[in-house]
């Protein structure tokens, strides 16, 4: 059994895997100011407080009822693989769990074999969650492809069809544009992200939802188009994180593929590539 774990700016998804099964995932806050043990106590508890029989475990996470996917087997963890933006938080997660799950864990990062050529300028500069996803997607899904990550910020990573990572965009997420109404003005309120079904909204919430949902809906439309436009090909479209779903009902061309766990996939990969 594999662990895997994402710590992004906001959250952390940690997940379990059984082969290329994902059987367990929980999310908790990224939080710098806790320490190792308090991470390691926690993934102690999620990992013994998993436990069910074995027969559960060999079903696919999607197809187990709300409960169950907090409650499947804890399984015999052989090894971990972290990927993480947080640098203070990465260390403290490695110690976490090798001191409490008492597994090797591997941290990935540019250097580590991916299965990519990651074409950029710097490749020290590429996000390791960005490297999961297009190792994911080029392992998974017919290139070439472009995978939008909605995390802290909105990331769009692009996949040649030889296995490049030739770059991509980085533009304010849906949360931290939300959040920046109330941060930089006096009058618009705190913002609670919903969906909205018309355009043209009737007070200033249905204003404010509409700027922020279906204006990041035009942006990754007029995006993906002018990347297509680049390289001169058509794309395969693949979305990741919280929000995929909402902005993909507003989407002109929806996206070919969802995939909430498309960093994790990536993950195991890269840790069956190294090991």
């Amino acid at each position: 059994m594999l662990l895997v774990a994402d710590i992004g700016n906001t959250n952390i998804t940690v997940g379990v895997f059984d082969g290329k099964t994902l059987v367990n995932i929980w999310n908790l806050s990224s939080d710098k100011n806790k320490t190792e043990d308090e991470y390691g106590i926690f993934l102690k508890n999620i990992i013994d407080i998993a436990n069910l029989d074995m027969n559960e475990l060999q079903k696919p996470l999607a197809k187990q009822s709300s409960a169950s996917a907090f409650f499947t087997p804890a399984p015999h963890l052989k090894s971990a693989v972290i990927a993480s933006v947080v640098l203070p938080l990465t260390e403290k997660f490695k110690i976490a769990i090798e001191k409490y799950l008492k597994i090797p864990v591997l941290v990935i990062s540019h250097k580590t074999k991916n299965g990519i050529v990651l074409d950029v300028e710097n490749p020290k500069e590429v996000g390791c969650d960005r490297i999961a996803n297009s190792c994911a997607a080029y392992n998974l899904y017919k290139t070439p492809a472009i995978v939008v990550d909605f995390g802290t910020a909105t990331n769009f990573d692009v996949i040649t069809e030889d296995g490049k990572f030739a770059g991509g965009i980085i533009s304010p997420g849906i949360k931290m544009s939300s959040e920046a109404f109330s941060h930089f003005t006096n009058l618009l309120p705190k913002l609670k992200i919903e969906d909205i079904n018309s355009v043209v909204g009737k007070n200033t919430v249905e204003n404010m939802l509409s700027g922020i949902i279906i204006g990041h809906a035009a942006m990754i439309d007029g995006l993906i188009q002018r990347i297509e436009e680049e390289l001169g090909q058509s794309v395969t479209t693949i979305s990741t994180g919280g929000y995929s779903s909402m902005i993909n009902s507003h989407l002109k061309r929806p996206f070919d593929h969802i995939n909430p766990f498309l960093t994790l996939e990536g993950l195991r990969i890269i840790y069956e590539l190294n090991r």
